[in-house]
Formats: C-alpha cells, structure tokens, sequence
C-alpha cells in the first residue's frame, strides 16, 4: 500500500464496492470475465482479509456515519447465467453477500448484451433462474434497466421507462422490492437520477471509482472493477486507493465521451 494511501485509509475510512460481470472459463482475455478459479482465489482472500457486507447494510452504515475499515461489497452486472451456476456456490461457500443488478429484456431471453453477440447458448438468467437467486439468503436482485442502453441517448420518455418499468417487473417476478439501480455503462446525468430517485429506488451505483464515505449521494456510489487479472497483490492495491487517481483520469475522460456523443444525439 502506498504511504498516502494508507494514511487517507486510516483518517478517511469508506466502503469499496467491487464490480463484477461474469465468471465463466474464457479462451481468451476479457476485462469483464473472471475465471472460477481466479473468483475464488478472490474471494477467498477478500473473506479473510476484509469485512464484506451486503448493500442493505452498507446503506444503514453510511447513514450511521459509523465505517469500519476494511469494508467492502460485492456487485454483479447483466444478470448472465454464468453468475448462478459459477459464482454463486463460490459466494455460498465463504459466505459472501451479493447484489446482482438484472436487465429484465435479457431475462425474457428477448435481448442478450451486444458484447457477446456470437457467443453460442444461453447468456442471462431466466426468471425463474432469478428467484433462484432471489431465494438464496445472501443475494440481493437490483435492476439494471430494461434492455442496458445508453441512457443519455434516449428522450425522456425512454430513460424514464427503462429505469421505472424494469423496477416494477423485477418486483411482479421476485414479489420483493428493488430498492438498487445500477446506470448501464455509467452512463447518466442528472435526469436519469431524478428518474431512479422518483421510482423509488434507495441506491444506485456507478462505475466511477473510489471510496463511499459517509454523505455520498446514494444515487451516486462509487465502485471498483475486478478482473481476471487482480490477484490477492492486485486487489489489496486497488482497495487500498493505489490506483485511485489513474481511474479517477480514465473515468474522466469516458464521461467526456458520453457527454460528446448525447450532444450530437441532441443536435
């Protein structure tokens, strides 16, 4: 851990809450899959090594003003089919919680994400794969919009529905309340907030990095990506803020990106 680094830990503790996508056996490299052997050396040393705890409890802790040290939280996105048959009985063995953010059209098996456009079977969950889930005592099921687009892109109507109605459907499959959001990509702006805040969600993450301290805007919590590559070194230095400034810089500048492309979308 860096000096600064670990002195910001010890005056400034926060959360950390850590991104996945998939976890399945891949012929080559892709930043978002994560091997089942890789996951469960992972997970294996964040159980021994942090405090992980489920976002329920993580929002009633940044609410308190109270952070313990060392704390983090594990979050799931797309809702692939590879994340009940691979992380989940990892997750089940050490204990682990989870929220899992589905994107409703995907499990109607009516869309799949675009990036694996020519993989072969089944990507995402079902539904009733997802009140499977549902059923497990540690995971939690948020939502992830309707069909994962760029939300700044689309009119009001559009970024509204996609982030209401994939609420109400979560909700009518688990008979549960959703209370988390997850903005597809990152991409959101202030509208799509005020639109997760009128639906009635708690929380909603992001993809910008970094801690979550005590008066964060829950709409706007912070995460860190984990990939095959992170080793028990390599997640230790990015929980640690090693890498904070370089993601702060990368993250910059995507947000650069999608604030370009809505305004030509705009035009």
């Amino acid at each position: 851990m860096l000096p600064f680094a670990r002195i910001m830990e010890i005056l400034r503790p926060g959360i950390r809450i850590l991104m996945y996508h998939r976890v399945c056996t891949n012929d080559k490299y892709d930043q978002l899959t994560v091997e089942p052997e890789r996951f469960t050396e992972q997970i294996k040393y964040l159980s021994g090594h942090y405090r992980i705890i489920s976002l329920d409890n993580a929002i009633t802790e940044l609410k308190s003003g109270v952070i313990k040290k060392r704390t983090v939280i594990v979050t799931f996105d797309d809702g692939y089919l590879d994340n009940l048959i691979y992380a989940a009985p990892i997750l089940k063995k050490y204990n682990v919680p989870a929220t899992i953010f589905i994107t409703s059209q995907f499990c109607d098996q009516v869309k799949q994400h675009p990036r694996y456009k020519d993989e072969k079977g089944r990507l995402h969950l079902t539904w009733d794969e997802v009140k499977e889930l549902h059923a497990m005592p540690n995971i939690t099921i948020g939502s992830h919009t309707l069909s994962h687009p760029y939300l700044s892109l689309l009119d009001s109507t559009k970024s509204k529905d996609e982030i209401t109605e994939s609420k109400k459907i979560i909700e009518e499959k688990i008979v549960y309340p959703v209370k988390y959001f997850c903005y597809p990509s990152g991409d959101f702006g202030v509208r799509e907030m005020n639109f997760v805040k009128e639906a009635g969600y708690q929380a909603a993450v992001t993809v910008a990095p970094g801690k979550n301290r005590p008066g964060i805007d829950y709409l706007l919590l912070k995460r860190v990506e984990i990939t095959q590559k992170d080793g028990p070194a390599d997640i230790k230095a990015k929980l640690s803020g090693a890498f904070d400034i370089i993601h702060q810089l990368l993250h910059w500048r995507r947000q650069r990106n999608f604030a370009r492309a809505a305004r030509h979308n705009n035009k």
